[in-house]
């Protein structure tokens, strides 16, 4: 009954009842998709200054944080994109001592880039407050990563953030949603070269690119962005299982180093449960439709 007077009272977005059962629906227009994900128990509702957040406890993927009515990450395959968005950047940088990420507020990518001890710091750049507030009651207790002194999260939008920070990072690792509402202004060009701007001249850094099937302009236009700025951009992919049509990109800019020769004996993979060497490898390895996205303008 608690689940049904919230609905009433909020008229939360994409939520749906069916047989006194509770689903979230996910259209995805582009692919002409709608995903519903069963729904055991709404945990948590609220609206914040920039969207609405609500945990949820669902049948197929455990606890999971959804935002505007979207799935964002869920306890069950979380750590596929966490790894993922994290640990590759890391290691094709020899030697990174200040990382940053802009979103990840559930701070997945930051417990990933704490396995490497020659990290001296992490900061994690979160725009709304209330989401990490929510992720640490529901997901991921602070305990996980408050106690490594290196961290640190910084409620802030995070293209202000990063045109304060010129120079100062390593590797950065851009952990947007999808290209609207506040989330918007990270697919521009001009935050493209505030994040050359921030890294060192040695600098990587990596963005969630979209799905090659659906977001094909999202990846397009992020690829090519990065080629007119860094001298390696390469693209990746791995399969979420959260997402609509599970397969999924990120797209790696790097100043010096090529993430396909990296060194692979630094990969802290002794606890991962996504991630190894091969699968380094092998994400690189592109079909070759997404090698003709990436090639027509």
């Amino acid at each position: 009954m608690e689940v049904i007077a919230t609905l009433e009272e909020h008229a939360l977005k994409k939520y749906k009842w069916e047989d006194e059962e509770l689903w979230i629906s996910n259209y995805v227009a582009r692919a002409r998709i709608k995903t519903d994900y069963k729904v055991n128990s709404l945990l948590h509702h609220e609206v914040s200054p920039f969207q609405e957040i609500s945990i949820v406890d669902t049948k197929g993927f455990g606890r999971m944080l959804v935002l505007d009515g979207v799935p964002q990450v869920s306890s069950k395959e979380g750590f596929i994109y966490n790894e993922m968005i994290s640990h590759i950047p890391i290691i094709t940088h020899p030697d990174p001592k200040v990382v940053g990420m802009i979103g990840g507020g559930d701070c997945g990518p930051a417990r990933e880039a704490m396995k490497y001890s020659g990290i001296e710091k992490i900061s994690v750049v979160e725009i709304d407050q209330q989401v990490t507030d929510v992720c640490r009651t529901w997901l991921t207790p602070s305990s996980h990563y408050d106690s490594d002194k290196r961290f640190s999260m910084i409620h802030k939008d995070g293209v202000d953030w990063i045109q304060e920070n010129k120079g100062n990072y390593d590797v950065l690792m851009i952990d947007r949603s999808d290209p609207v509402g506040p989330a918007a202004k990270l697919f521009n060009q001009g935050f493209y070269k505030d994040v050359f701007e921030c890294l060192t001249d040695e600098g990587v850094a990596v963005f969630q690119s979209g799905s090659p099937f659906y977001n094909t302009s999202t990846l397009r236009k992020t690829y090519h962005s990065l080629c007119e700025l860094f001298p390696i951009v390469r693209t990746y992919l791995v399969t979420i299982p959260l997402f609509p049509c599970g397969l999924w990109s990120f797209t790696i800019a790097s100043k010096k180093f090529d993430p396909i020769e990296a060194d692979l004996s630094r990969l802290k993979a002794e606890d991962t449960k996504y991630i190894n060497s091969e699968i380094v490898y092998a994400s690189f390895v592109l079909p070759n439709y997404v090698k003709e996205i990436l090639e027509s303008n």
